[in-house]
């Protein structure tokens, strides 16, 4: 079965998904997005350093079994260990998905695809196999997947939005003071929620640019909180602010 009938390909996530990309050029060069249509869509090269490739998935009618031929062994058997049958399709779709997009980029065929792990766990293709200076990132959370591919390091999140009761608790855990004190300071419980999956994206996205993870953590640097998303201060290990973009729904 074709995956573009396992996963179905949208312009943008649904409204109850929250979604944001990070990508590591400045602001003032140029850069061309592109959202890709499906995978048949498929590109020949690699982005180019002033390029960022999207790609976003929501489960079609096939199920997730049909997604077991365009994983490995070792993502199968990741798959299996969720829980859930709905976690089981966001992790299947995003890791087949990754490699149906990647495989005709380097001329390899997408199950023949081999990544290694970077210095804080980040994947990334293996460059003595393959020797291509392409970044990605992926995201998943339960139905919906979402990938991002450039010629710079990338960083992409996807987050179901919840009602969260404790949600200034987590804030207040998480967060930078600036981040937390905008979320105190919003009028009422929908704009609190809207601005939290805001930081909340816009932080996870980041620290997988940076390739750092979790040991980063998302209280080291802070983001607008309308319009434009962009750093308004960060440490100096990933300084200067004017050195990332960032985009989000809005």
């Amino acid at each position: 079965m074709s995956i573009d009938t396992l996963v179905r390909t949208l312009a943008r996530p649904p409204s109850e998904f929250a979604w944001a990309w990070a990508l590591e050029r400045s602001a003032c060069e140029p850069l061309e997005v592109s959202v890709l249509s499906a995978f048949t869509v498929e590109r020949k090269v690699p982005p180019r350093a002033d390029e960022l490739l999207l790609w976003f998935g929501v489960p079609g009618p096939g199920g997730r079994s049909g997604l077991q031929d365009y994983l490995s062994e070792d993502e199968r058997v990741s798959a299996c260990g969720f829980r859930f049958e709905a976690d089981r399709w966001s992790f299947a779709a995003a890791h087949a998905g990754l490699r149906m997009l990647l495989g005709p980029m380097i001329a390899c065929a997408p199950r023949a695809l081999r990544f290694a792990a970077g210095a804080n766990g980040k994947p990334c293709l293996d460059r003595d196999r393959y020797g291509a200076a392409l970044h990605f990132s992926i995201s998943h959370t339960r139905g919906c997947v979402a990938i991002a591919m450039a010629g710079c390091p990338v960083g992409v999140d996807v987050e179901q939005r919840q009602a969260l009761p404790d949600l200034m608790a987590v804030a207040r855990t998480a967060f930078a003071p600036e981040g937390r004190d905008t979320l105190a300071a919003c009028s009422g419980p929908a704009a609190r929620q809207a601005l939290f999956y805001r930081y909340w994206t816009l932080g996870e996205a980041f620290i997988k640019a940076t390739g750092a993870g979790v040991s980063q953590g998302l209280s080291g640097f802070a983001f607008t909180g309308e319009g434009t998303p962009r750093l308004i201060r960060v440490s100096a290990d990933w300084g200067p602010v004017k050195r990332w973009r960032f985009d989000c729904d809005r």
